[in-house]
């Protein structure tokens, strides 16, 4: 009777345990993956990286010798842009927010969160996603936008006055 305990006990945390570990092998060998698809984008470019950090469906890497932002969404090399940030003037973070009333208390939620880039005469250069309601990816908007904070603060110093 013993055994059996055993076997069942064994069998049953194999079953919980199983799942999590993949998914976390899965995950750690999609962020390795984009990091290496960032590089190989970087050395195409002679570009060398000093910070890259990948968070769910983008990655984004800085080569701040030559003031150069590498980002790259959903691990899609095609549509992978890098931006000049000596051609760029102001970076800001963009919110949006949808206001709810719960009784007398107003509750504000993040919709989309984005840095936006401006150019000359505030144009509109690019915008990096970090967090889309509609995404499935998007995790917590509070920590999208701490990340978001983040880099941002990364890219005021870089950028070229």
């Amino acid at each position: 009777m013993d055994k059996t305990s055993l076997i069942i006990g064994i069998a049953l945390f194999a079953a919980f345990i199983f799942p999590i570990a993949y998914i976390l092998i899965k995950q750690k060998s999609q962020v390795k993956k984009n990091r290496n698809l960032l590089t190989n984008i970087a050395s195409k470019n002679n570009l060398k990286l000093d910070k890259t950090e990948t968070f769910g469906h983008l990655s984004l890497g800085l080569d701040s010798s030559q003031k150069k932002l590498v980002i790259l969404e959903y691990g899609d090399v095609q549509n992978s842009n890098i931006i000049d940030l000596t051609k760029v003037d102001q970076i800001k973070i963009a919110k949006k927010l949808e206001t709810s009333f719960s009784g007398d208390i107003k509750k504000e939620k993040i919709v989309h969160l984005a840095l936006e880039f401006a150019g000359e005469k505030q144009s509109k250069l690019a915008e990096i996603t970090f967090y889309d309601e509609d995404d499935y990816d998007s995790t917590d908007a509070e920590i999208r936008l701490n990340e978001a904070k983040k880099w941002d603060d990364i890219l005021q110093k870089n950028l070229a006055f």
